[in-house]
């Protein structure tokens, strides 16, 4: 996620928009090894990759969704997104239903640590030490980075210094960074909807969110988004956050298992499809070496 993340739990994920409300679960079968469009339920003679699997409701995956396109969104009683079709396939190779949670980046890592009534959270989380000592993560699956916004295509940091006014999110893992380059040139907003609002209206000339949160807001439009080209006075462009999937340190077993089909999907191709089904470079799949060293 691109909000930074500070030792508590309520720090955000990525440049999202959070859910306003949080609901009951909402249930969503997934099948094993189903072709068909619409979930089913799970075939009785489905044999599971990894036997001894416990989740929170036994035969059931509870997943907290937060609203953060292209990432994630609840759609009725199901959800939908790039990190939900992982999901999906994780499910279905362990034979397990799946319950869809509203949750938002408030009370996202405490519903798997405090509470116990998620196993696993989507949304695009950075992967940090500060969670990780709430808890655990399964091996990354995506870089993120900074993203910019504007007519022209603008790239780098120093074409910001003269583009105009900048608009970011409050709480971005850039935003001491960009301050610090900008000064009074740069505006804060509480969220992606109210920077576009001034973005098409002129308020502002440029705009910076999460990069792929910002190829899906503006997909369509005229405006271009671009990922911000690497410069040193700007953490986030060197260093790339890693995403990955939080769930309970009590519950290692359901973490490796998802680890490895992950990883099987990272060397399959199956993570880069993904990533091209959002209209998103191939480059912010994270490569193996790298995932084998994050903090799990």
């Amino acid at each position: 996620m691109i909000r930074s993340a500070s030792s508590t739990s309520s720090t955000r994920a990525r440049s999202i928009r959070v859910a306003a409300v949080f609901g009951a679960a909402a249930l969503a079968l997934v099948g094993c090894s189903s072709t068909s469009a619409s979930p089913t339920a799970v075939a009785a003679d489905c044999s599971p990759e990894h036997d001894g699997l416990t989740t929170f409701t036994e035969g059931t995956l509870t997943v907290g969704v937060p609203e953060n396109p292209p990432y994630t969104k609840t759609e009725g009683t199901g959800a939908s997104g790039l990190e939900i079709g992982v999901i999906e396939k994780l499910a279905a190779a362990e034979c397990l239903d799946i319950a869809y949670v509203p949750i938002t980046y408030a009370n996202g890592i405490p519903m798997i640590s405090e509470q116990k009534r998620t196993d696993i959270a989507t949304g695009g989380w950075y992967v940090t030490e500060a969670r990780a000592e709430q808890v655990g993560f399964t091996t990354p699956t995506f870089f993120d980075t900074m993203g910019i916004v504007s007519k022209d295509g603008a790239t780098t940091v120093e074409e910001l210094t003269e583009i105009g006014t900048v608009g970011t999110g409050t709480g971005f893992s850039w935003q001491d960074d960009m301050t610090k380059v900008l000064g009074d040139k740069l505006t804060l907003y509480p969220g992606t909807v109210e920077m576009k609002q001034d973005l098409e209206s002129g308020r502002i000339q440029a705009m910076l969110d999460g990069y792929a949160v910002a190829v899906e807001a503006f997909k369509g439009t005229d405006w271009k988004v671009e990922p911000a080209a690497e410069d040193p006075r700007i953490a986030i462009t060197t260093d790339m956050p890693k995403i990955a999937f939080p769930v309970s340190k009590d519950n290692q077993k359901l973490s490796d298992a998802f680890s490895e089909l992950i990883d099987t999907y990272r060397e399959d191709g199956t993570l880069a499809d993904l990533l091209a089904e959002y209209d998103l470079p191939a480059d912010l799949l994270v490569p193996a070496d790298q995932a084998a060293t994050s903090i799990r």
